[in-house]
């Protein structure tokens, strides 16, 4: 919609107002032509109508340019309040690539022992289980030693190295079927870049095999069936007003929609987010007038990373501080006998 149209109302009025002066205008102008040409002796009266005509005219003319300043001026303020929205979501895009890109290379990288442990298991027994697919038996030999001595899960690796044990003597129709499992638990779990790798690798371990040739269509069936199935949960959210719900939503639809399906989205993403950061900005006001500050400051702190450029965030980073120093003075006199 364009800005200029958001208070149709006070075009309205000034174009009528200016239509009606002119007309006034006009009709005096008439009258003291009239006057004058009829009876000359009237000429005063006849020049001050005419004069009163210009200044009719003259009003509804200004009164014409102040309504269309303030309709310009409305117009500009739209225009800077959409563009602070874009910036605003610009900024959320950011953040939660920068987060998502920090857990992709926590992930990546487990062989550094950093980060965090329980991603680091979870993608190490991933691996061996790929491992066990591509029946890279050495492989998952080395991983699973490394599961029972860098982790400490000895049962687990016993029960692993029982599972590849049982897995070397499959026929090839098992092999397969395994496989397809695998990928199946994958999509299950929406992790689409790991089954798009055990399809490139089972489509080199079993070539002939029509079931792997046609995963990579699967996959793309399954991940299109996943994000309509967001896109209705997201619909039906913001219809019953879960703002909570439509917000989670929407950071995971992120991940699956194109430019074009976004575009789609971003008034009632706007109007999702402004919620969301209103709702907080609720939440961090109670929190503070009950004198609860450490959750004051969790929501305070979760709000600026969510809208880092927003007005709420600016204004509890100055309150910070003064939130930490009450909640130390807190902590103090609970401690005290």
């Amino acid at each position: 919609m364009n800005s200029l149209n958001h208070h149709p109302w006070l075009r309205a009025v000034s174009t009528t107002a200016l239509l009606c002066l002119l007309a006034v205008a006009l009709l005096l102008v008439a009258l003291g032509g009239y006057q004058w040409g009829l009876n000359p002796a009237e000429a005063p009266t006849a020049l001050l109508l005419i004069a009163a005509g210009l200044a009719a005219g003259g009003l509804g003319a200004m009164l014409h340019v102040i309504a269309s300043a303030l309709l310009k001026s409305s117009a500009n303020s739209f225009r800077a309040y959409n563009a602070l929205l874009d910036v605003s979501e610009l900024m959320r895009r950011q953040v939660e690539h920068a987060r998502a890109t920090a857990e992709t290379s926590a992930m990546s990288d487990w062989a550094k022992r950093i980060v965090y442990r329980e991603k680091d298991y979870e993608f190490l027994r991933d691996t061996i289980l790929g491992a066990f697919v591509r029946q890279d038996w050495a492989m998952a030999e080395h991983l699973i030693g490394e599961l029972e001595g860098e982790f400490g899960f000895p049962a687990e690796a016993a029960q692993l190295r029982e599972e590849m044990a049982r897995r070397r003597e499959l026929t090839h129709e098992e092999q397969v079927v395994s496989a397809l499992e695998r990928f199946d638990t994958l999509c299950n779990a929406q992790k689409w870049h790991q089954a798009r790798r055990e399809c490139d690798r089972l489509s080199k371990l079993f070539p002939q095999d029509a079931r792997i040739a046609g995963l990579p269509q699967e996959i793309e069936l399954r991940r299109n069936q996943y994000k309509r199935r967001l896109l209705r949960d997201y619909e039906q959210t913001v219809r019953h007003g879960e703002v909570e719900r439509a917000h989670t939503l929407l950071l995971e639809l992120d991940h699956y929609l194109s430019a074009s399906e976004a575009a789609a989205l971003k008034e009632s993403a706007r109007g999702v987010f402004k919620a969301k950061m209103q709702q907080m900005g609720v939440e961090f006001s109670i929190a503070v007038s009950e004198k609860r500050y450490d959750s004051a400051i969790d929501v305070g702190l979760a709000l600026m990373r969510e809208f880092p450029n927003s007005r709420f965030a600016h204004e509890i980073e100055n309150l910070l501080p003064r939130l930490r120093e009450r909640a130390r003075q807190q902590g103090s006199a609970v401690v005290q006998p």
